[in-house]
């Protein structure tokens, strides 16, 4: 738990009518990930580009309770509710059915509840009916709604008569404080992946594309950046030996923001044939970072894409969009693409992306939000 900026102008605990009490609840800090990274960045942008708020953030911990239980939950709970006196109203994150129960729990102690889901259409609390509504009902206990791009609507299923808002997400710090890397006169097209490996985060198709690149003699190298199980990682191991990669292809482990940040700008494309994220966060870094993504038709990924640069793998195989080849989609575009204007087009997609994501422009579009359900009826 994070105690308020001493900037600040007022302290919990004493009210007034010219200082709003926020508390920021979401993430479980064991096991970070993007919705931990927006609960610190907009922590952190409240406290640079709105001084007349008192914040705080409090975690929910409710990260895989089937497997860790509800102790660490309960004890997010008992502080919140030791807190309940000082503060006025909640911003509640949610990324599972446990941490929806933090929005009633706010109702309980006296606040207003703004509420945002960290969730996509094929997240079990949308494709399973029973989880779905009950996800809804704890959700509609809230005030409003905060989206995190224009069209989450329409993704994933909302409480009806709540009124909403896109806000958009926190870029890290180090997005605006890198200069796009100039192009290296002759070096061949540089490939990034960046997640928590996995076949449904899209990293055997990043193997699979840097194996037809190498068949088809197209010079590149790749970077793959993360951690996973001991059983994926012996099977990235293995198709890189058998596509013999092991000079082009090397892993890193997960980096810090600072060297995420880095890492992308030294990069053209990242490859993020992700089927499971809503509103990868990685991919909007990269745009920022002037990296080019690759993406598959997700609506977050497809809306950046869309209004920022890149390239979607295909759109038109069976209910869910996704084509059941997009590697080949992918490879067709590396290689009809001149490298050069790559390079231009990610600085000219960095400029936008920065300009449409910074932190005082996002801050005024969570202050609207948070000023609709203060002044709501319900």
């Amino acid at each position: 738990m994070n105690a308020p900026a001493p900037g600040n102008t007022a302290s919990p605990g004493r009210p007034s009518l010219n200082v709003l009490r926020l508390c920021i609840i979401g993430g479980s800090p064991g096991h970070p990930g993007g919705l931990e990274a927006f609960c610190e960045r907009a922590l952190e942008a409240f406290r640079l580009h709105a001084t007349d708020v008192v914040v705080a953030h409090f975690p929910t911990e409710a990260a895989y309770v089937g497997q860790r239980g509800f102790g660490a939950m309960r004890r997010c709970a008992a502080g919140l509710i030791g807190r309940r006196r000082d503060y006025d109203v909640a911003w509640v994150h949610v990324s599972s059915l446990a941490e929806c129960l933090f929005v009633p729990l706010a109702r309980l102690l006296g606040w207003r509840v703004l509420v945002t889901p960290h969730l996509g259409a094929t997240s079990r609390q949308e494709t399973r009916g029973l989880i779905r509504r009950l996800r809804l009902a704890l959700m509609g206990r809230a005030h409003g709604v905060g989206l995190l791009f224009a069209g989450q609507d329409a993704e994933i299923s909302l409480p009806s008569k709540l009124p909403r808002r896109v806000i958009g997400t926190f870029l890290p710090s180090e997005a605006f404080a890198l200069e796009t890397a100039p192009p290296v006169p002759g070096r061949p097209l540089h490939l990034i992946h960046a997640a928590r490996f996995s076949e449904a985060k899209g990293t055997f198709l990043m193997l699979d594309l840097c194996a037809r690149l190498r068949e088809a003699h197209v010079p590149f190298s790749a970077r793959l950046i993360g951690r996973a199980d001991d059983a994926t990682m012996a099977e990235i191991a293995r198709r890189i030996a058998a596509a013999r990669m092991s000079d082009q292809v090397t892993i890193t482990d997960w980096l810090d923001a600072k060297g995420i940040a880095a890492t992308l700008r030294d990069a053209d494309v990242l490859v993020h044939l992700s089927s499971i994220d809503s509103f990868p966060l990685i991919v909007l870094e990269a745009l920022a970072a002037g990296t080019l993504p690759i993406v598959r038709p997700m609506s977050g990924s497809l809306s950046m894409v869309r209004k920022f640069g890149g390239f979607c793998a295909g759109q038109t195989e069976g209910d869910s969009g996704i084509t059941a080849d997009p590697v080949s989609e992918a490879f067709a575009w590396l290689t009809a693409a001149d490298l050069a204007e790559l390079r231009r087009e990610g600085s000219a997609a960095a400029e936008r992306t920065r300009a449409a994501y910074s932190w005082p422009g996002v801050v005024a579009k969570a202050r609207a939000a948070l000023a609709d359900v203060c002044r709501g009826s319900r």
